[in-house]
């Protein structure tokens, strides 16, 4: 039905940043001949199907979000003529996930671990597969986040949890991301996953800002790309967590962002869940307010290093109860003072020094549920 056609590119606009400003490029072409299209179709259409209204009231919405985005058609009749399809495909193409992911886990070869704890390993890296030029995925458009992946998904009945390009506000470049889309409702980012241990995690500042790992296995996103997606809206926090038993449990935050550098400072609130406040909100072991440190970078309220203490970056203040980024220790028999803290939340069983076989952070808007409903009543 073109109609659907029309809606789901004005889904998509809504949720997503489009270019403008002086620049033209083929997505917004697409765009622009969606609503050449539509006001084709309206037209033909008005007299036999007069229960969808006018012309201008089916294509009207549409105008309104190409002009919110500074898409100006009336300029581009040009090269709208040798534009012969609009495409939903293509405005849609980076909605499928790239291959891997969790359940290709690999093991590390001599040189991907010399990588890891080279000067490259400090970048967060795209996947293994991915297309050469991640430039072309969105033709210089880019989701902000994987609530927004989820949104156009959900036009097509295809949501797929995977490994996705997003580009969030004031980031230059693309960045690859695990987006999370079954776990309450889906829409999230994650910023942090771990699950076998292979990747080193007690790494220097430079690494904690660029991120580093491969996001279709464990990896950290960086606090650069974390400050600048939560700082694009209000985001929470859903930590999940799993023991060597198969044991299961989350800690869910309704507020939750990272400051820009050199503190990154956490601002974290509104804890509820089954794993405990890790964070403690309250108390002399709060982690909120408190400055991101690693090794040599020493931010921590402490009279020493934290980070050197606990084995990995966090918001560390005169100590921690959690450290999600500490060392990763497999024998369960030896988790014990002898060996120190590890990957530590210390409220999932009260046991400091029990190192958790997985956790993953993730990210999302506030608002994405009333998004989700909204979108399912038809409304904008």
């Amino acid at each position: 039905m073109w109609f659907l056609h029309v809606f789901v590119v004005t889904a998509v606009l809504q949720w997503s940043v489009v270019t403008g400003e002086d620049q033209t490029d083929q997505f917004t072409l697409s765009l622009c001949r969606v609503w050449e299209e539509c006001l084709e179709k309206a037209t033909d259409n008005n007299l036999d199907h007069a229960e969808l209204g006018t012309p201008e009231a089916i294509c009207g919405d549409f105008l309104d979000m190409l002009e919110k985005h500074g898409v100006d058609c009336g300029t581009l009749q040009g090269p709208l003529q040798d534009l012969k399809t609009a495409g939903v495909e293509q405005v849609l193409s980076s909605v499928q996930p790239h291959p891997g992911g969790e359940e290709q886990q690999h093991e590390s070869t001599d040189d991907e671990e010399e990588t890891n704890i080279g000067e490259q390993g400090y970048k967060q890296h795209l996947p293994r597969n991915s297309p050469a030029n991640t430039d072309n995925l969105w033709r210089g458009n880019h989701f902000d986040d994987c609530s927004e992946i989820h949104t156009a998904q959900a036009m097509f009945g295809q949501i797929a949890s995977g490994v996705f390009s997003i580009k969030p506000a004031h980031v230059n470049d693309p960045i690859s991301v695990y987006c999370d889309q079954t776990t309450d409702g889906g829409g999230w980012t994650v910023i942090q996953r771990r699950f076998d241990g292979s990747l080193e995690f007690f790494r220097k500042i430079g690494a904690y800002q660029g991120g580093f790992g491969d996001s279709s296995g464990e990896y950290w996103l960086g606090l650069d790309n974390i400050y600048h997606i939560t700082a694009q809206n209000a985001y929470e926090l859903y930590i999940e967590l799993e023991d060597w038993s198969g044991n299961v449990k989350f800690a869910r935050y309704s507020s939750f962002s990272v400051g820009p550098g050199d503190d990154y400072a956490l601002s974290v609130g509104g804890y509820s869940g089954t794993a405990g406040d890790g964070f403690y909100l309250t108390g002399s072991y709060t982690n909120n307010g408190m400055k991101f440190s690693t090794r040599w970078y020493d931010r921590d309220t402490d009279s020493g290093s934290m980070a050197e203490y606990f084995g990995g970056g966090w918001w560390y203040g005169s100590g921690s109860r959690s450290n999600l980024n500490g060392p990763y220790f497999r024998d369960t028999d030896e988790f014990n003072i002898n060996n120190g803290h590890s990957v530590y939340w210390y409220t999932f069983n009260n046991n400091p020094f029990y190192s958790l076989k997985k956790t993953k952070m993730m990210v999302r808007p506030t608002d994405f549920s009333t998004r989700v409903a909204n979108m399912r009543q038809g409304k904008k």
